[in-house]
């Protein structure tokens, strides 16, 4: 029978009378309250700069808090709806090259803001999808995809070629970042992750989930997003805080409007730039587009390709999935190729 098949101290056989809501709900509210004392502002600290801090604060969460309650969302969807070796049951059948550029085309079919992005990264690779693969989607996602292209050519009229080449040097980053972490890790999890005995055979499917009823279902996935809830807050709530002390005391002429900055350096401190003002991928473009008139075609693709895959906040999020050598690995990539195919770009368009 179908019942003897289900352990009695299975929690998936025996769902929790315990609300799903409340792990989402207590940590809400611990964010909440932190943002009302940030925004009441005392008396005796009422001056310009602590309402700027407090004004780019609370601006960075209510930006990022809804694209990671969507990440969240699909990781616990995943977690309860997709069978645990999905990805471990195509890798097997695909070469790495060809995973690699699905991943890169699935950023397009499945696009997440990088606010977002590791708890669906980290669900992904549990759930069997090799750790090149997990990589490329997760600098692909943020930036190829519909909504990024639309602001991007919005932000430049007169320049829709920036909107196609954002795309066009995004897409071969990505596919190189992807091919050059499979040679790296040759299948090996131990270089990248901080715990890599969860991310191997083992399942993170809930036990017996095929003799679940849907409301089940639901309520495993209401726990899932809890526990996701509660552990990635943190991580942006310190970056949000990190990045707007950044945003408010970091000198933007020093990039801009420095005499000595030369093409090399230009594309060294856009990125700089881009890291620390950790912008949104849908309204960084506006940004760039303000330095039009001051700097180079190049360097400002290389601001808007490399902000999306790498910025203060979503580096603090990484390091609750990724060890620290394999984020900085990630950073010198990327600070290296970004320009290289920037370069490229401009030289065949202009």
């Amino acid at each position: 029978m179908i019942s003897s098949n289900i352990r009695s101290d299975d929690p998936a056989a025996h769902p929790s009378p315990r609300l799903p809501q409340l792990p989402l709900l207590l940590p809400l509210l611990l964010l909440l309250t932190l943002v009302g004392v940030l925004a009441a502002q005392p008396l005796a600290s009422n001056t310009e700069l602590w309402r700027t801090f407090t004004t780019v604060f609370v601006s960075i969460l209510l930006e990022a808090m809804p694209f990671l309650l969507l990440g969240i969302i699909l990781s616990s969807l995943v977690h309860v709806f997709i069978a645990p070796d999905f990805f471990r049951n195509m890798a097997v059948k695909w070469p790495r090259p060809a995973l690699v550029l699905f991943a890169a085309l699935g950023g397009i079919l499945l696009p997440i803001c990088e606010c977002g992005m590791i708890p669906v990264v980290r669900k992904f690779m549990q759930k069997g999808l090799p750790p090149s693969a997990a990589v490329t989607y997760m600098c692909a996602a943020p930036i190829l995809n519909p909504i990024v292209y639309a602001s991007t050519a919005t932000a430049f009229p007169s320049a829709p070629w920036m909107a196609v080449g954002r795309m066009a040097v995004a897409f071969f980053v990505v596919l190189t970042i992807g091919w050059i972490v499979s040679i790296i890790v040759h299948r090996s999890h131990t270089f990248l992750l901080i715990h890599p005995e969860s991310y191997r055979k083992t399942s993170t499917h809930p036990k017996n989930q095929t003799y679940l009823q849907l409301p089940n279902k639901l309520r495993h996935a209401a726990d899932h997003m809890g526990k996701e809830w509660m552990e990635t807050t943190v991580y942006l709530t310190f970056g949000a805080c990190i990045t707007a002390l950044f945003q408010i005391s970091f000198p933007r002429s020093l990039i801009v409007d420095a005499s000595w900055m030369n093409p090399a350096l230009e594309h060294a401190g856009l990125m700089t730039l881009a890291y620390l003002l950790s912008l949104c991928s849908t309204s960084d473009a506006f940004i760039a587009a303000s330095f039009t008139s001051m700097l180079a075609p190049a360097s400002l693709l290389s601001f808007l390709v490399f902000g999306p895959m790498m910025d203060l906040k979503t580096t603090l999020m990484m390091m609750t999935v990724f060890r620290k050598r394999f984020i900085l690995l990630l950073a010198c990539l990327l600070l290296l190729v970004v320009p290289l195919f920037a370069t490229i770009f401009i030289s065949i368009v202009l």
